[in-house]
């Protein structure tokens, strides 16, 4: 596919990015976290290019068609995206050992 869809994290996908990059900056360096930031835009990039990559795991265990996850590199965190007609929608970007049903509840009602 050539085309490329314009990647939307929702306000909470964005707070989770956000809290992620300040643990990193402060419970290691400044670099690590921008590291992390650079992983995520490369994710974004990858996922925009290709949406189809992602694993549909959480689609069948949480019974929600369409859901797809993508792993950033080099990090324990998982983007959580849905594709629409023109975009991606980000619904929460979740540290792996989250508890992630628990944890999607709340971007259902977040847009």
């Amino acid at each position: 596919m050539s085309e490329r869809y314009t990647v939307v994290p929702r306000r909470i996908a964005t707070q989770d990015l956000r809290d992620a990059a300040a643990h990193y900056a402060k419970e290691v360096d400044a670099a690590t976290a921008r590291r992390f930031i650079d992983a995520v835009e490369q994710t974004f990039t990858l996922i925009a290019r290709q949406p189809g990559i992602g694993s549909p795991r959480y689609a069948v265990e949480l019974d929600w068609p369409g859901l797809r996850t993508h792993p950033l590199q080099r990090f324990p965190y998982l983007v959580f995206y849905l594709e629409q007609t023109n975009h991606l929608d980000v619904l929460r970007v979740l540290h792996a050992h989250r508890d992630i049903p628990a944890s999607l509840q709340h971007a259902e009602t977040d847009a």
